[in-house]
């Protein structure tokens, strides 16, 4: 993006929340150059985001949205779709090979199976300091010695 600043990057909302990031978090960007083509890959969307969608989410979300593309997926990794006037959000659930590869034109896509509930899949994932209780003052220690350094490095 000619917008961004030297040095920083631009992620979108469905890439943070797969690398567990937030707005302001210190990243570093690798190359990882053994990606291989996917023989196949098996993706499922949620539940909320086909509620009232009619038709074949492989012909009418997925095709297009790979078709010659060469994307990268990994496994456990959600992405969002546009089509159609709809956003389908989709989860990866197997990649062979694994835990990560491209889609490729050859590449077999299966979408069989039941759509993915979000409630299982953010109640899952999601640990926070809610979870710890009565030790308000221990907290507030960690928060100030280990995420605010890590959270803004400069001003440290």
């Amino acid at each position: 993006d000619d917008d961004c600043e030297e040095g920083r990057i631009r992620l979108n909302k469905v890439v943070r929340k797969n690398l567990h990031v937030r707005l302001g978090d210190v990243v570093s960007v690798h190359a990882c150059p053994d990606v291989k083509y996917g023989k196949r890959i098996h993706v499922l969307p949620f539940d909320d985001s086909i509620e009232g969608v009619t038709g074949n989410l492989f012909d009418a979300f997925l095709k297009p949205y790979f078709l010659d593309a060469y994307r990268p997926v990994r496994k456990g990794d959600n992405f969002l779709v546009r089509a159609a006037m709809r956003a389908v959000e989709f989860k990866v659930v197997e990649t062979d090979p694994s835990p990560y590869c491209i889609v490729a034109p050859d590449t077999i896509i299966h979408c069989e199976g039941e759509p993915v509930k979000r409630e299982d899949e953010e109640s899952a994932n999601v640990v926070g300091y809610d979870d710890v209780g009565g030790c308000r003052k221990q907290l507030a220690a960690i928060r100030e010695l280990v995420e605010l350094p890590l959270r803004h490095p400069a001003l440290f």
